[in-house]
């Protein structure tokens, strides 16, 4: 896959942290060569393995959030690149598995005003080879399989790489739940009546230890999240019309 060039026209960019020392020198680098470390803000969420000084070591932005868990991680940075003023958020990892490089390719159709919210899909990447777990993946296609069913959204990946307008992202009211934010970011989106697209992005073996696939707690926490996600979305009532800005 080509590495396309980074369009970050008017773009924040959160990166969740928790005990990713491993593969954070690799990523600064890869922000500051293209120049969007000083787009990036970076979220520790109580990391033990000294993250959070290699990130303020690089001249990286870091901000803490205390309390435990991946939505209270996004929420906190959405709400710091709120105070930014950027037009689009983006969501990356901070394992080294999203390659900075494609942002450009997720943000393309939202400044283009084709899309206002853009997914990373990583299917074609592992049909390629790139490595992730059976269970990891069974859970993508379910968890794909019941948006569809249950709320007509085609999507064929729900991979947390991802670009969103601002705009929307406060009129989605997201809440800190867990593994479910990028479910209920996706579902929230489509049923508000804004544009949800995807492209494909790469995925790289992350460095480290998986929080989530990587031990059965965490797959078995994922899951419940989500699958508990879907159906509180199902049974509320709809979010209001979003209107662009």
């Amino acid at each position: 896959m080509n590495r396309p060039s980074p369009q970050p026209p008017d773009v924040a960019i959160v990166v969740p942290v928790l005990d990713e020392a491993e593969a954070l020198p690799s990523l600064l680098s890869e922000l500051s060569e293209l120049d969007l470390l000083t787009h990036t803000v970076f979220v520790d969420n109580g990391s033990r393995d000294g993250s959070a000084a290699l990130i303020a070591e690089a001249g990286g932005a870091v901000i803490e959030e205390p309390r435990r868990g991946y939505g209270y991680a996004c929420l906190t940075g959405a709400e710091e690149a709120h105070r930014w003023g950027n037009e689009i958020v983006v969501f990356m990892e901070g394992d080294g598995s999203d390659d900075p490089a494609e942002i450009g390719r997720l943000v393309a159709p939202i400044v283009a005003g084709r899309f206002d919210l853009m997914i990373g899909s990583r299917r074609a990447a592992v049909r390629r080879g790139a490595h992730m777990p059976l269970h990891q993946r069974l859970g993508e296609w379910l968890t794909v399989a019941l948006m569809r069913l249950l709320f007509g959204l085609h999507l064929c990946d729900n991979g947390p790489f991802r670009a969103i307008r601002a705009d929307l992202l406060e009129h989605l009211d997201m809440e800190p739940r867990g593994f479910s934010w990028p479910t209920e970011m996706a579902v929230k989106a489509h049923l508000c009546g804004a544009r949800v697209g995807s492209c494909e992005t790469g995925f790289r073996a992350r460095r480290g230890d998986s929080k989530i696939s990587g031990t059965a707690r965490g797959t078995w926490a994922a899951a419940v999240g989500i699958f508990g996600a879907l159906l509180r979305l199902r049974l509320r009532a709809h979010p209001a019309p979003y209107r662009p800005q």
